[in-house]
């Protein structure tokens, strides 16, 4: 890991934090059509002592806030005297979908999280994941990538399959040290953040908050909890690990799954989140409007219901994920 030197301030766009300091700024992101610039919160903690640059992100799509919150009380309750490295705060990197109210860039219609590490020449998303690409991901040496499911779901850390081994064992190290139950994806979907990081060999965890659009209590309680977790076990603050008490929470890492929908339809729960299912259960049942079952999704293997990350409405479509299953590792 980096050890840059505590003697020079650490800038991102109008932030500058000598050693010792805290700064908050804004960072140029792209250009709006009324030609006014288009920024991005950020903040920075810069350590008395040399260490790592650990980036704490969010809000690659829009509706996912809880990020906001978390990353305002690191702010306040780290003292950067006491602190050996430096913590950059990004709560909210996709402002379009964030004033639309959505997962998806408006202005081009794509998910932030599948277009990394960008491009100068694409659309407005690939532009804007390109300057946090630039000014973020490639300046961190470990990066907490914070997402958020709706309810129900249990709090779940996600550790991606890219990276070489040493990069995917220090990944899982950080993810347990954080304290959610880790699940490690079995499915590589293109361009996200993480698997970016994690090709370039730095250590990433995607911790899953609960409730997209709102503040939950727990979700930032134990977000701000997870991440000192993870400072402390980089050895840039001391102090012992603090154990996080979340619902369904289990102890091995896991592996983990997405089972969508064939044919859509109102989504009937079977299941609560946290429930161990064996292989055929009945997860959840599609009706069409009166009431006709038009299928019904059961589990491949056995395993334990981590989340139905239904998006809006209680239905889907063809194609559309309906629960996500954490099952062990052969």
């Amino acid at each position: 890991m980096m050890e840059g030197a505590v003697k020079s301030a650490f800038e991102i766009g109008t932030a500058r934090a000598a050693a010792g300091e805290t700064s908050v700024g804004v960072l140029k992101v792209a250009v709006a059509m009324d030609a006014r610039e288009v920024t991005i919160p950020v903040g920075i903690v810069h350590g008395a002592r040399p260490g790592p640059v650990v980036l704490v992100e969010g809000g690659l799509h829009g509706i996912e806030i809880a990020t906001v919150e978390i990353c305002r009380l690191l702010k306040e309750r780290i003292v950067p005297a006491n602190l050996a490295g430096t913590l950059v705060l990004a709560p909210q990197v996709n402002p379009w979908a964030f004033l639309a109210s959505s997962r998806f860039t408006p202005h081009d219609s794509l998910d932030m999280n599948r277009v990394f590490p960008g491009a100068e020449g694409g659309t407005l998303t690939h532009q804007v994941a390109r300057v946090v690409t630039r000014e973020l991901l490639n300046r961190a040496d470990v990066v907490i990538d914070c997402h958020s499911c709706n309810p129900p779901s249990l709090h779940f850390t996600i550790v991606g399959e890219e990276g070489n081994a040493e990069t995917q064992r220090r990944s899982v190290e950080l993810a347990k040290a954080f304290g959610y139950p880790v699940v490690c994806a079995n499915t590589a979907y293109s361009g996200t953040l993480s698997g970016y990081c994690l090709e370039q060999g730095k250590p990433t965890i995607t911790p899953e908050f609960v409730f997209s659009r709102r503040f939950d209590r727990t979700s930032v309680e134990t977000g701000v909890t997870g991440v000192l977790n993870v400072l402390k076990h980089l050895n840039m603050l001391d102090g012992a690990i603090e154990p996080l008490d979340v619902a369904g929470a289990f102890g091995d890492v896991l592996a983990y799954r997405s089972i969508g929908a064939t044919n859509g339809g109102f989504c009937f729960l079977e299941q609560e989140c946290g429930v161990s299912v064996k292989a055929g259960d009945t997860l959840a049942v599609l009706r069409d409007f009166w009431g006709r079952e038009t299928e019904r999704i059961l589990a491949p293997q056995d395993g334990i219901v981590i989340a139905y990350p239904l998006q809006g409405n209680q239905a889907a479509g063809s194609g559309d994920k309906v629960a996500y299953l954490a099952y062990r590792m052969d």
